[in-house]
């Protein structure tokens, strides 16, 4: 799409080399594609042409080019080069579409760079960082909002013209693998919560299955919290008993054995946030991913563009939430605290549960 983009932004430089009274406003320098081609627009937007007679503008133009001070873009926008976008340009008419067309290509490429970032930040970033990366996605978040405002600016009819439905529907090469995982600290939150099943009560709140990259253990953590949820007892049997309802893997009978002997006590709530980070990180790369694709396919016009690759974000912002309520539960009682009073029944055993068959 580069040689299109390269030939919509000489059509409209061309354009308003001819016209350049009619300089659109909602395009920005920083919309174009090369250092040359920003530099020239930016001049161009410096010249007050209402003071300047039409025959003198290509005078004009010359002797603000002159004044660029990065040597190198001034030996590119020599006159011949002037004149050759001058000559570029198929119709000087037809100028507010060329603008659309390169505010378009650079929505794409904007959409493609935040996509990268949130890989390049979701691969990079410690586990224990997770909290302030997915803050920082709604960095990502406001980008995509500013893009959608830029895009309203353009007039009406050019909108209407360039935002147009594919033909067909549009199809992105899938991620093949998840990039973050921590099978080690599934095992072992899925090992304490076998051991101890009380804490299930600390985790289900912001734990998903989903969040296990290891298909066998994100069963075993399903048909626990099913169980937990119906009050049933929670042993190895019940569990396996139960997952065999579910589908997806099944654990096997080595992978249940090696829970039930690993289990340690009360550490579920600290490797559950373990694997929900990992997890929460890995969504982040897979929003990246998606948002990168979107950028670079041109069949997605710029409404649609911006739409998709803020619903590609949705994950990350539950995740986000999913966060905080980790980090709520996890805060340490006020050292003023008053304890809890305790219950009436407190003083008497709790007889162990049976059921009577």
């Amino acid at each position: 799409m580069s040689r299109l983009t390269h030939r919509a932004e000489d059509a409209l430089l061309g354009a308003m080399l001819h016209r350049p009274d009619a300089l659109p406003g909602w395009i920005t320098p920083g919309m174009f594609s090369s250092p040359d081609r920003a530099a020239l627009w930016r001049t161009l937007q410096g010249i007050d042409f209402s003071k300047v007679e039409r025959n003198s503008i290509p005078a004009a133009v010359t002797a603000a080019v002159g004044q660029i001070e990065d040597a190198g873009i001034r030996a590119c926008l020599t006159p011949s080069r002037l004149a050759a976008l001058v000559q570029a340009c198929p119709d000087r008419r037809t100028a507010a579409l060329y603008g659309g067309m390169v505010l378009e290509s650079a929505i794409h490429r904007s959409v493609e760079h935040a996509g990268e970032q949130l890989r390049h930040t979701a691969r990079q970033a410690e586990v224990d960082q997770a909290p302030e990366v997915l803050e920082g996605a709604r960095r990502t978040e406001t980008r995509l909002t500013a893009l959608g405002s830029a895009w309203s600016e353009a007039p009406e009819t050019v909108r209407n013209l360039l935002d147009t439905t594919p033909a067909e529907p549009v199809t992105l090469a899938p991620r093949q693998c998840r990039t973050r995982t921590d099978l080690r600290a599934e095992a072992e939150t899925v090992a304490s919560l076998l051991y101890q099943p009380a804490q299930l009560a600390e985790v289900t709140g912001w734990l998903r299955a989903g969040d296990f990259s290891d298909p066998q253990l994100a069963t075993v953590y399903r048909a626990m919290t099913t169980l937990a949820d119906r009050r049933a007892p929670v042993d190895p049997l019940t569990v396996a008993w139960e997952a065999a309802r579910h589908p997806g893997a099944q654990p096997s009978e080595q992978v249940l054995d090696e829970l039930d002997r690993g289990g340690t006590p009360s550490t579920a709530a600290f490797t559950g946030e373990q694997v929900l980070a990992t997890a929460a990180l890995d969504r982040l790369d897979a929003a990246g991913h998606r948002i990168r694709n979107l950028g670079r396919h041109p069949g997605v016009a710029p409404t649609g563009l911006i739409g998709h690759a803020t619903q590609a974000l949705e994950p990350v912002a539950a995740d986000r939430e999913r966060m905080h309520h980790v980090d709520r539960e996890l805060e340490p009682a006020p050292a003023d605290a008053e304890p809890a009073p305790a219950a009436h029944t407190a003083a008497c055993p709790t007889p162990d549960l049976e059921i009577d068959l």
